[in-house]
């Protein structure tokens, strides 16, 4: 008969969004030094989806000390900012599936942006200025001399 595996330390991982999955960069077994390097790291990079998940061991499972039971404790999305989250028991988070590429469904003509963009009108005509100037010289060295 195996002997019992010892107790493990509840632990706090903060994880950020990659791709599809989502990549740890930190482990702690401290709740309140865990939820200050969460803050801390969303206000390093606030445009990205992070979250603060509490690690518990699974005794169940074959893999000594390897496999955890996860439970979400804070997600944060920058479009809507931090979600606090009671214990929602482990499933996978996943960024909304992009919709597959169609232009049946595509209105024609002009598209209104969300936010207006300013036009760089001076380099525009100076680029023309200058084009027309080249022109005009090139002109005159290689037709106007004879």
């Amino acid at each position: 008969m195996p002997s019992p595996r010892p107790p493990q330390p509840t632990r706090f991982a903060i994880q950020k969004a990659r791709g599809k999955g989502w990549k740890t960069l930190e482990v702690g077994e401290e709740l309140a030094h865990a939820k200050a390097r969460f803050d801390q790291m969303v206000g390093i990079n606030p445009r990205a989806y992070f979250r603060l998940i509490q690690l518990d061991y699974n005794a169940d499972s074959a893999y000594e000390g390897m496999e955890f039971n996860w439970t979400l404790i804070e997600l944060y999305d920058p479009s809507k900012g931090p979600t606090k989250c009671g214990p929602t028991k482990g499933g996978r988070i996943r960024p909304a599936p992009k919709p597959a590429p169609s232009t049946a469904g595509k209105p024609k003509g002009k598209r209104k942006s969300a936010e207006p963009v300013a036009l760089p009108l001076r380099i525009y005509v100076t680029v023309i200025l200058i084009g027309t100037l080249a022109g005009a010289l090139a002109y005159l060295h290689f037709a106007g001399g004879k």
